[in-house]
């Protein structure tokens, strides 16, 4: 489903997509456009679409059954900011043979790096990363991590061209309020007493968390390092989302970060949106991309990471130097070392063999009129959260999901090196930090959004993955 035209052109593109399913739609304007896709009875919300460095749109549409003929605009504006408005009619009905295959196949431009060949012991570290392949676990003391990278380093992937383009329009962190069953605290001091769980929901396998409750975040939080947390990791499938309730816009995020202040903060994940337009018979429009967050400064989209529901992404954030080699104080262990001035994301699309490297700096910097205060590494945080509208200062509503996961999750502190520990379950007392789960509870309305779970990680033997479950929408 996509088609190519000359840049700048106006043109109209029609797709027949069958009912009641969700497909990719591919749209091919200027390179690194930002575009909007619109309807004109819809004035209050568009859904923002990013196109990567070969001029490619994506999105995903699902029809109803009783789904009518609809048009579309897409607005683009390329990067020396000439606009242009196409025309889209979506239709339901059977696509043409091979269509979703040649949609979905429209692979980003990159460079191949092909599986890791002998010995996956012969090389140092940083003759690894100097051809593209990740830090390697020490296979004795971590063989499910070792697992974990061997899988990386045993098929190819595309790595991506390292674009990333600002979205000030969201935001996937900022100050937690409490709710109202919840004693107020600030998610940068120490955390209030765990509240105590009923007893038929505690059980060996699976536990329902109630220690605490955020408006916009869901998930375990970790404070209050031996030295400083220098390294967080976890996998997870990109959570579907679906209309429910007729809600006109909704998203849902899943990330993984370092530290938590306005000023501070270091993360990266999936954000899940559905736009829903009851016109003509119901058609959903779903948005999947890959995001990179350092407050104070705006998110940047990944444009050149394609995402589908179901794919399976994972990140890994630590800090390091130039070369991605993390010193110590005292050789490897004792904290970090002024040589240590990255932060670095290694991301990866298992299901369409695509990588992301990228590095921020530690230190204090500026742009675009805002300065960072630098790294510190007082909190990891392993979330599903509900993104923020910048202009409104308020949550989307949580776009529905049903259930997400998240697994092979650790966190490391500096103090102990390239030692890093599993995430636990909750009730459980880690041996570096201070663990919190936390519910989604909408402050204004009090209604419980979304819980998490903590079930033994068959990925990860002693530690516990997270099952997140959708409750409410606001």
């Amino acid at each position: 489903m996509s088609s190519k035209h000359a840049a700048g052109s106006p043109m109209r593109f029609e797709r027949t997509l069958l009912p009641e399913v969700e497909a990719m739609v591919t749209i091919e304007t200027a390179p690194h456009g930002v575009c909007h896709l619109g309807h004109k009875d819809a004035k209050d919300r568009r859904l923002r679409l990013d196109a990567d460095e070969q001029g490619t749109v994506r999105f995903h549409a699902r029809p109803t059954k009783d789904a009518k003929p609809i048009e579309l605009t897409l607005d683009c504006a390329d990067a020396h900011g000439a606009t242009v408005r196409h025309t889209l009619v979506l239709r339901p009905g059977l696509p043409a043979p091979g269509a979703e295959k040649a949609a979905a196949n429209h692979a980003p431009a990159g460079t191949l790096r092909r599986p890791l060949a002998g010995d996956p012991m012969a090389l140092s570290d940083q003759e690894l990363l100097s051809r593209g392949y990740p830090p390697r676990p020490d296979p004795a003391k971590h063989p499910a991590r070792y697992a974990r990278w061997h899988k990386r380093v045993s098929q190819p992937f595309t790595q991506v061209t390292p674009t990333k383009v600002a979205r000030p329009e969201v935001r996937f962190s900022k100050t937690m309020t409490a709710t109202a069953t919840t004693p107020q605290f600030s998610p940068t001091l120490p955390l209030p007493p765990p509240l105590m769980p009923s007893p038929m929901m505690r059980s060996p396998m699976m536990r329902s968390q109630f220690n605490a409750s955020w408006n916009t975040w869901s998930g375990a939080y970790l404070t209050r390092p031996a030295s400083q947390f220098f390294w967080i990791e976890a996998d997870w499938k990109v959570p579907g989302v679906f209309n429910f309730g007729n809600q006109p816009y909704s998203a849902a995020a899943e990330w993984i970060g370092l530290d938590n202040s306005g000023t501070d903060l270091y993360q990266s994940g999936t954000d899940s949106e559905c736009w829903f337009i009851p016109f003509f018979g119901g058609w959903t429009f779903t948005n999947y991309w890959m995001w990179i967050e350092s407050l104070p400064f705006a998110p940047w989209a990944l444009p050149n990471f394609p995402l589908s529901p179901g794919d399976s992404v994972s990140v890994d954030i630590f800090v390091a130097d130039e070369n991605g080699q993390t010193w110590f104080k005292d050789g490897y262990n004792g904290g970090l070392t002024p040589a240590d001035n990255s932060v670095w994301f290694m991301i990866y699309n298992y299901s369409k063999g695509l990588s992301y490297w990228g590095t921020l700096p530690t230190g204090r910097y500026s742009q675009d009129g805002y300065t960072s205060t630098g790294y510190t590494g007082s909190t990891a945080e392993f979330v599903v959260e509900r993104p923020t509208d910048t202009d409104s200062g308020n949550p989307y509503p949580l776009a529905f999901f049903g259930l997400a996961d998240m697994n092979s999750c650790y966190y490391a502190d500096a103090l102990y090196g390239n030692d890093p520990f599993r995430l636990l379950a909750d009730g459980s007392t880690p041996f570096d930090g201070n663990l919190t789960y936390i519910n989604m509870q909408d402050s204004a309305t009090g209604n419980l959004l979304a819980m998490p779970l903590s079930v033994p990680d068959p990925n990860s033997p002693g530690g516990y993955q997270i099952l997140w479950i959708w409750v409410n929408s606001t």
